[in-house]
């Protein structure tokens, strides 16, 4: 016996709309809104520590936009940010991609989703979506013993 305990594996996840079709990027809600739309990780995890997100977006008919990633698809409390696990931070300039890794952006942090594998999100938007395209991928390592 080795010694070794299990092995953490990597979870990765991403949504991609390239013509802007999927309807993907179209959500414009208050931040106590429910919201709908998640990326899929894989594996299907709990439990894990976001290293690293990347993402951009080009809305038709906005000049700017704030990411934000949810661990669960419940009313929110702007106030006690109780269920944000990260935000890109307000004015995102369209169509210029970004990557925040490691010591930037108060990553990495730990995250316990409500539902495993679905990282929920929501977009805020300076006019109307229009038709967006663009992609929002994130990376990060299990933990282990988490329920």
């Amino acid at each position: 016996m080795s010694g070794r305990g299990p092995r953490k594996r990597l979870v990765t996840g991403s949504i991609v709309d390239p013509a802007g079709t999927l309807n993907a990027f179209e959500t414009d809600k208050l931040i106590t809104d429910i919201p709908t739309q998640y990326i899929q990780l894989d594996p299907a995890v709990r439990a894990f520590t976001l290293n690293s997100v990347r993402y951009l977006m080009t809305p038709t008919n906005a000049v700017t936009y704030e990411l934000i990633l949810l661990k669960g698809a419940s009313l929110d409390d702007i106030e006690s940010l109780s269920n944000i696990v990260w935000r890109s931070g307000a004015a995102m300039a369209s169509g210029t991609p970004y990557k925040r890794c490691n010591n930037e952006d108060e990553l990495p942090i730990d995250v316990l989703l409500d539902e495993p594998g679905k990282l929920y999100y929501l977009q805020l938007w300076t006019g109307a979506t229009g038709n967006t395209t663009g992609f929002v991928e994130v990376e990060g390592i299990e933990l282990l013993n988490r329920r």
